[in-house]
């Protein structure tokens, strides 16, 4: 029997497919590089086989027998991730986690919801709509991405400011190692028992273990949100603005800031035509919300314009909009996005650097500020570059974004908030984290996945001997 045969006879009949369309689909995730040679016609590596667990159990046998054979296994969710972190390799398994999709129960008294890895954002939040509850985590994915998936590249919703990150909503986990051993970590609010195990598998990317179940905190989902919106001469206006309106503890729980470009992209239909944009979002609900919107207000207004709730309610409406297609603009045109993050007073560099660094190759770069902090905030930049053909926008794409991450490093920012590293930003890896930094991160991998079958071309620091 060959090893698939051996690992098919442990499991459910149906779990194993190596139908050509199947392991096709499964080749690429959502990078923007890996769909342009895809429609360029490149000839893309391609799983041994995609495997479709619905049982922690099933998760487990599957990568005990690949510990066993020495078997690549490459974890997946929805397949939504920008930055290559799915990327099949020929002799690899694709771990599709799309049938561990069980919702519940839901704890009202707790207000807690456990989850399969597999669910999709928009079902959970439709499962939890039936109890008037929110986990409060909206990323722009949320239609197309999974809870493993959020947890594997430590996502971040668009109302991150006021209800946290995913980090914040994890309370607890089920996790399997690379031979097997299943990992259960009990949903507390709180605990000081030793280092955060759970903190240690958020963003690493199916490099450590697969996580197969969770437990997430909720809240009371709003009835409505309330919008202001103001306009502002500058990007550095309009960032010492919000930054003061974080800091004033208003309790907007969505808080973003659109250079004019990007300005110009969101709210061009409501015939918006210079300058920058703030945004600020409060949820019904919490007791107060006059007083904190009006305190926000005051902020705002010092240096900018109101321009209307009609701005908040339109980009409320079409946030998600934005949908990644192998071939939105045509050959030699590929378009892609970079979030760094950094502390307040390296933002204005940050922002001024790495715009100038994406223009060298770029033909268009826009930036908003779309999660922001008491210390900080990130930086999201969307960057087209057109070309004569799709080689040369490679070319292009690969030194933009070399460029752009090294800018990002000296001027002491993280070269990504919420989307995680994948295979486009592992080379510059090494530089985020420092030598030692690098060499912690490397023993950690050593250690939990001794034999290297864990998506193994991620979050591998290139260490120098």
């Amino acid at each position: 029997m060959s090893p698939l045969d051996i690992l098919a006879s442990r499991l459910p009949g149906g779990t194993i497919s190596t139908d050509p369309q199947t392991l096709r689909n499964h080749a690429i995730d959502s990078w923007s590089l890996a769909l342009l040679r895809r429609v360029r016609g490149d000839d893309l590596p391609e799983p041994a086989a995609v495997i479709f667990p619905a049982r922690t159990e099933e998760v487990a046998t599957v990568l005990a027998w690949a510990s066993q054979t020495g078997t690549a296994v490459i974890p997946r969710g929805a397949g939504s991730g920008v930055c290559g972190g799915a990327q099949a390799d020929p002799q690899a398994v694709v771990l599709d986690l799309s049938r561990m999709d069980r919702i519940g129960p839901v704890d009202p008294d707790s207000q807690t919801v456990d989850v399969q890895a597999g669910v999709r954002g928009d079902r959970l939040e439709e499962a939890l709509a039936a109890h008037s509850l929110t986990t409060g985590h909206y990323p722009q994915s949320i239609a197309i991405s999974t809870v493993g998936g959020w947890i594997a590249a430590s996502s971040a919703g668009q109302a991150s400011t006021a209800f946290g990150a995913v980090e914040d909503a994890l309370l607890g986990l089920t996790a399997v190692l690379p031979d097997g051993q299943i990992l259960r970590l009990r949903p507390v609010p709180r605990s000081a028992a030793g280092p955060d195990l759970k903190r240690l598998l958020i963003g690493s990317e199916g490099t450590l273990a697969v996580v197969t179940e969770a437990t997430l905190a909720c809240r009371a989902r709003p009835k409505t949100w309330n919008w202001l919106a103001f306009g502002y001469p500058d990007f550095t206006a309009m960032a010492a603005a919000l930054k003061n309106v974080r800091r004033a503890e208003t309790g907007a729980a969505v808080l973003r800031g659109y250079d004019e470009t990007d300005a110009q992209l969101g709210f061009g239909a409501l015939d918006h035509t210079t300058g920058c944009v703030a945004l600020a979002g409060f949820p019904s609900g919490p007791p107060g919300l006059d007083a904190r919107k009006q305190a926000a207000k005051t902020i705002l207004q010092t240096a900018g314009t109101e321009l209307g709730a009609r701005y908040g309610e339109h980009w409320w409406q079409h946030r998600n909009d934005a949908v990644r297609t192998e071939r939105a603009f045509g050959p030699g045109v590929i378009v892609d996005t970079m979030e760094v993050a950094g502390l307040w007073s390296k933002v204005p560099r940050l922002y001024d650097s790495i715009r100038t660094a994406l223009s060298a190759h770029a033909q268009a770069v826009a930036c908003h500020l779309s999660h922001l902090y008491s210390s900080g905030s990130s930086l999201y930049f969307t960057f087209l570059i057109t070309a004569a053909d799709d080689h040369e926008a490679e070319t292009r794409y690969r030194e933009a974004w070399q460029q752009a991450a090294k800018t990002c490093a000296e001027a002491g920012g993280t070269i990504t908030h919420h989307h995680g590293v994948g295979r486009l930003k592992t080379p510059f890896l090494a530089a985020e984290l420092g030598e030692t930094g690098a060499r912690v991160l490397t023993r950690i991998k050593q250690a939990l996945d001794p034999d290297g079958i864990m998506n193994p071309k991620v979050l591998r620091p290139r260490i120098k001997q």
